[in-house]
């Protein structure tokens, strides 16, 4: 072979090596687009399908198109869409963020110093309002997240505290939108505490609505009930003549004869205390136990309020007719609603039967 005919024969082999390998490249790169393809369309109807539940999910709130954009903003929700539990704790977060949203607000308020009343008792009332929400929905969520089987939804109590805890929520949204409601500029501060991307009122009523929803989903709540609400009842609407919701415990404890209170409150001072505002202010903080304070025979005229940190206090009179608590508290005369009550109580459940003057403060633990 001549040499230029050498040449010719490695030319034309380096040729096909060149086209093999092309020919190669191409063949992977059809098979990747393809795989690419099909992955894609596996992850597209995936997603689809995910936020189909989500959607589903949120027809049951009173603001679906809120509850469906927050939940498709929260990572990672979409992809556990089938697990409703998951659905309302994330949701729960995000409500939870739009409260510390309005707190900050209201506290940004406070510290410029100019705030005069009656919008700064206002604006404390807002916060304190806030951090009762966060304070029951952090329960709500760590109650949720500690039965993954789901079981003690299934049991009323249970799940009617849950949905107490969240409905709260709402409330005390309600109620700090109130504080501002004679104020010169009511419009402006009141918008400041509600519309927004994450109205917390709207936010709140969506969280009970989801939670509703599991509950009912779960058969938590059984057949033949006509309602959940907490309502007090006639003597005669149970054989006892107790609440049908006071338990067992709670009822022999006011049977009991050997009730002895802790302190006694007496308008002519024969008692430890001459108002019931002072035996609360002396009572024990985060007490574990009952503590009874018997308010003798008499009108008391004062606004009585409980702070969060006074749990399981007992109120106890001699008779509904006999024992009176009067307030004067009013909005125009510069309270607020929150402040107004003649009774107020932070965080906790109110008892009262229909014999006697009785009130039950429990705490939410």
């Amino acid at each position: 072979m001549t040499q230029a005919g050498h040449y010719i024969s490695i030319s034309e082999k380096n040729k096909k090596l060149i086209l093999a390998i092309f020919a190669s490249f191409l063949l992977v790169a059809t098979i990747i687009a393809i795989v690419a393809g099909v992955n894609s369309h596996k992850n597209s109807t995936k997603n689809a399908a995910a936020h189909a539940l989500l959607m589903a999910s949120c027809n049951s709130t009173r603001y679906p198109d809120l509850c469906y954009s927050t939940l498709a903003s929260i990572p990672g929700v979409a992809d556990n869409a089938a697990v409703p539990k998951n659905v309302i704790l994330g949701y729960i977060n995000s409500t939870e963020d739009a409260i510390k949203e309005k707190r900050y607000e209201a506290d940004k308020r406070l510290a410029t110093g100019d705030v005069k009343e009656p919008e700064k008792g206002a604006l404390l009332d807002c916060i304190n309002n806030y951090n009762s929400s966060l304070a029951d929905l952090g329960k709500v969520s760590k109650a949720l997240d500690a039965n993954p089987d789901k079981k003690l939804l299934h049991q009323q109590k249970y799940a009617d505290d849950l949905k107490t805890q969240v409905s709260n929520c709402k409330t005390n949204q309600d109620s700090c939108l109130d504080g501002f409601s004679h104020s010169l500029f009511k419009k402006v501060w009141q918008g400041l505490f509600s519309g927004g991307k994450h109205d917390a009122g709207m936010m709140c009523s969506n969280a009970l609505a989801l939670l509703t929803k599991l509950i009912e989903d779960t058969n938590a709540i059984a057949d033949g009930l006509k309602t959940a609400d907490r309502k007090l009842k006639e003597d005669n609407d149970s054989k006892e003549g107790w609440p049908e919701w006071m338990s067992e415990s709670e009822r022999g404890l006011l049977q009991s004869s050997s009730l002895t209170p802790d302190v006694v409150v007496a308008v002519d001072g024969s008692g430890h205390y001459r108002t019931v505002s002072a035996a609360v202010a002396a009572a024990p903080s985060h007490s574990r136990k009952r503590y009874i304070i018997k308010i003798k025979a008499g009108v008391y005229r004062e606004n009585v309020e409980v702070p969060s940190n006074k749990t399981n206090i007992m109120f106890l009179g001699d008779g509904r007719k006999t024992t009176i608590i009067t307030g004067s508290r009013n909005v125009v005369a510069g309270s607020t609603p929150y402040h107004s009550a003649t009774v107020g109580m932070s965080i906790f459940s109110l008892l009262s039967d229909c014999n006697s003057f009785f009130f039950s403060i429990f705490s939410m633990n």
